[in-house]
């Protein structure tokens, strides 16, 4: 989900800090957060032992142009990178009421959208990707990623749009409140 950098506690902060080299961030600024994470190695099972992956900080629409999956993920949700960036509430209304997108990578191996093909897709025999998710109230995008050792057709990747709006109301409690205070 994302956050502005200011509703991120003092190790998310640093983490966001650490993605872009020291560069500074502005308090208002997009950072994609991870809220929750499982998987096959023990490390990815804790928000807090996630290497690289914590706080994103989405400074501006270059660095998002560099990180292909999240640039991919914002064009299949169906958004404009500026509309992630600086949300205008008018037209926000709309797309949080209708906008429940799927993000699908059919074959993750050789897939130029999802990185560490070496490290990560390769050995652990990823073969598609699937996120859903959509815009929230407050003008923050939520996704919910994952990473399949089952190929995933497009027709069972279309029915996820539904499971992004149920999905939606449970996230939308995270929306209003801080988080991470």
């Amino acid at each position: 989900m994302t956050c502005p950098f200011m509703e991120l506690n003092e190790e998310l902060r640093a983490a966001a800090r650490d993605i872009v080299g020291g560069r500074s961030v502005m308090s208002t600024t997009k950072c994609l957060t991870l809220m929750a994470t499982a998987g096959d190695e023990p490390q990815w099972n804790s928000r807090q032992t996630s290497r690289g992956h914590k706080a994103i900080p989405l400074i501006d629409r270059d660095f998002i142009s560099r990180a292909p999956m999240i640039s991919q993920l914002i064009h299949q949700f169906g958004l404009d990178v500026n509309m992630l960036l600086e949300p205008d509430p008018e037209i926000l209304m709309d797309l949080e009421k209708t906008t429940f997108n799927v993000f699908y990578v059919p074959e993750a191996a050789g897939s130029n959208h999802i990185p560490a093909q070496t490290e990560f897709v390769l050995p652990y025999q990823i073969k598609s990707v699937l996120g859903f998710g959509g815009m929230l109230p407050t003008g923050n995008l939520f996704a919910i990623i994952l990473f399949t050792k089952a190929k995933v057709s497009p027709e069972a990747a279309e029915l996820f749009k539904w499971i992004s709006a149920y999905a939606r109301i449970s996230v939308a409690s995270l929306d209003k409140r801080a988080v991470f205070a």
